[in-house]
């Protein structure tokens, strides 16, 4: 059977840069279609920021037609839905699909990776695009711009790095780990004025449609708009949010009295761990290894991650089992088995009964289980391991 297998994946079809265009054209028009009479609750909330902006109504409350939710992004956000906000909801929910999938595919191509491993990583991929689609969420374009961030850190374009960076940030806080790459950037002055330049430009922007004074306020707003959902997040205990390392203990234990520091600072302290390690900063599989830490970190530590925000890790898995330099073991390849297994194809019907999902996976944030073992063995070899050995990627 395993033979069997491998004659038939060894065919130049699933190798086909044409094979991998078609199919990620066709996944945002397909989920796009079948949603096009739907509600689109997410893609209202997203639409708002624009129109709320442009009428300079406050971007963080709870509206009526927005069905019991509220915006959480930065005033920023209303130049990047602008474009389909002024089309009709059907099609521009439609070219809002196509655009957060594209943003992944031009992501994983600019990568500097070779060929097997950008179409290991698009196909080990394709079936957890598919969740933030079905609810629109902007996280599979969060996921490639840590992607993209990296890729301009190795081929050297600061000034691109900065931006992604900031742009992030100025969208949804998160960006802010792209600045984990800083030690592997050469030119450090070009990049620190670069991420003022993009900071003031992104601040000012908004400014251009609104008002000085709008834009001001709605950074208070946001400010206690985050606020208020983290303590959302650690109160409601099944909730949909705090699908992390950070919501398992609290939803297995019926949300015991605890603070969330007992588990982010022993976090934060592991992240850094690594960098102690000057010697391995001029390896690439190095700095690759702490790429997959930081889709698997900023995910694991966040109250507000929930079940679709899973597509960075996806990647995170592929980058770290496909760009060290020494040969993987078949326990790691039953790590990556199960990673995939536990991680995407929870969610689906294809190989667990709908219940299990409902009544244990889901509850009890089970999903982010997987992206937890897979980080602290990675913290492990990132400590532990030689990352000299074996040529450069690319």
């Amino acid at each position: 059977m395993r033979e069997k297998i491998e004659v038939i994946f060894a065919k130049p079809f699933w190798r086909d840069w044409r094979t991998l265009t078609v199919l990620y054209t066709l996944i945002p028009i397909i989920v796009g279609l079948l949603k096009w009479s739907k509600p689109n609750y997410t893609y209202q909330i997203y639409k708002s920021v624009f129109w709320n902006t442009i009428h300079q109504l406050p971007l963080y409350e709870f509206y009526d037609y927005l069905k019991g939710d509220c915006n959480h992004y930065g005033v920023i956000f209303s130049y990047v839905i602008a474009p389909f906000a002024l089309l009709p909801d059907t099609w521009g929910m439609l070219f809002w699909e196509c655009f957060l999938v594209a943003t992944f595919y031009v992501a994983v191509r600019y990568m500097p990776l070779q060929h097997w491993q950008k179409v290991f990583m698009f196909w080990f991929c394709a079936h957890e695009v598919l969740t933030p689609l079905f609810v629109e969420q902007f996280d599979l374009a969060m996921a490639a711009c840590y992607l993209l961030i990296f890729a301009c850190v190795e081929k050297k374009q600061p000034v691109w790095a900065a931006f992604f960076i900031i742009l992030t940030m100025f969208i949804k806080l998160y960006g802010v780990m792209g600045f984990a790459f800083f030690f592997f950037i050469e030119d450090k002055k070009k990049f620190i004025l670069a991420c003022l330049g993009w900071a003031a430009l992104f601040f000012v922007a908004p400014m251009l449609i609104s008002s000085p004074e709008y834009v001001v306020q709605q950074y208070y707003g946001w400010y206690e708009s985050l606020v208020a959902k983290n303590a959302q997040n650690l109160a409601e205990t099944f909730n949909t949010t705090n699908t992390s390392l950070l919501g398992m203990p609290r939803k297995i234990s019926g949300n015991m009295e605890y603070s969330d520091l007992w588990l982010i600072i022993p976090g934060v302290l592991l992240f850094l761990s690594p960098y102690r390690r000057l010697s391995q900063y001029r390896h690439q599989a190095f700095r690759y290894a702490m790429l997959a830490s930081v889709t698997m970190f900023v995910t694991l530590f966040s109250t507000g991650t929930e079940s679709y925000g899973y597509i960075a890790p996806m990647t995170g898995f592929v980058i770290w089992y496909t760009t060290m330099p020494w040969q993987r073991n078949r326990w790691e390849l039953a790590l990556l088995i199960y990673a995939f297994v536990f991680t995407t194809l929870c969610t689906s019907d294809i190989l667990f009964p709908r219940f299990i999902w409902k009544q244990i996976i889901h509850p009890y944030a089970l999903k982010a289980l997987p992206t937890t073992i897979v980080w602290f063995y990675l913290i492990y070899e990132m400590n532990t391991k030689d990352y000299a050995k074996g040529k450069a990627l690319a």
